[in-house]
């Protein structure tokens, strides 16, 4: 499942998904089950979830496993270390995929356990560069300390942050999550491509708000936007904003989590 989504809502019952996921044969058969259960709202099996990312061994499901719990994940299921066991035997592709899915789970309470692979893995030029960006995401870090700040200070200042910010919230770039925000950014990215035919450029922000609605963007960070496509992207906004969202909650699939 390569996508900036998890696709379309199933047209089958949350009874129906349970009986299946009962009766599945495979770890991926149960995994694809659970998603399609999140995308009705219900998220009672989340432990399942945790379950199968903590012990699976196939790594595309792992790798799966991850980018769903960031999508769905809350601030309770971050604060319990048994829901992530499996990052202490992870290898490097997978320490990869966690950091780079982590900006997903919009919490601060992500933070910790990337400050934590830091310090194991940043000698690894990549894995350090990825882990650094989650966490300047959160944080901003890099404006006030540098891009060679020392784990130290990062942590430090991780600390004074969350004194700073109420993380019981949901944060995208150190404000309030928001859909209508983030809406907004990549229509004005819209207008600017369309005016000389460029690709949209975008891939975080396509990807959360396909994820927060259950509705797809219309492109990808390679869609190339001219005077006919940019209007799918207009009309997609419109209909966004008949939902009524709250600032700083985070959504999957138009639930809250």
């Amino acid at each position: 499942m390569n996508s900036i989504w998890y696709g379309e809502k199933p047209y089958y019952s949350i009874q129906d998904i349970k009986d299946r996921i009962l009766n599945a044969d495979t770890e991926q058969d149960i995994l694809f089950h659970l998603i399609d259960l999140f995308k009705l709202g219900d998220f009672t099996q989340k432990p399942l979830l945790f379950q199968l990312m903590n012990h699976t061994k196939n790594e595309s499901v792992l790798n799966l496993c991850i980018r769903i719990f960031c999508s769905v994940c809350n601030h309770d299921d971050l604060l319990d270390p048994s829901n992530l066991r499996f990052l202490e035997s992870a290898n490097v592709e997978v320490i990869n995929t966690f950091a780079s899915a982590a900006v997903t789970s919009l919490s601060v309470e992500i933070v910790p356990y990337l400050l934590a692979l830091l310090e194991e893995w940043d000698e690894i030029d990549e894995t350090s560069i990825i882990l650094r960006d989650s966490i300047d995401f959160y944080t901003d870090f890099e404006e006030e300390l540098g891009e060679d700040a020392t784990l130290e200070d990062i942590g430090q200042y991780y600390l004074e942050y969350r004194d700073d910010h109420d993380i019981g919230m949901y944060y995208y770039n150190l404000n309030f999550v928001f859909p209508g925000d983030l809406a907004k950014k990549m229509i004005e990215r819209v207008l600017i491509a369309a005016s000389t035919q460029q690709a949209l450029e975008l891939e975080l922000i396509p990807s959360l708000l396909s994820v927060w609605s259950g509705k797809k963007v219309p492109g990808d960070y390679y869609t190339r936007i001219n005077e006919k496509n940019y209007k799918n992207f207009i009309t997609y906004v419109e209909d966004l904003s008949k939902k009524e969202w709250k600032r700083g909650v985070k959504y999957f699939y138009g639930y809250e989590c």
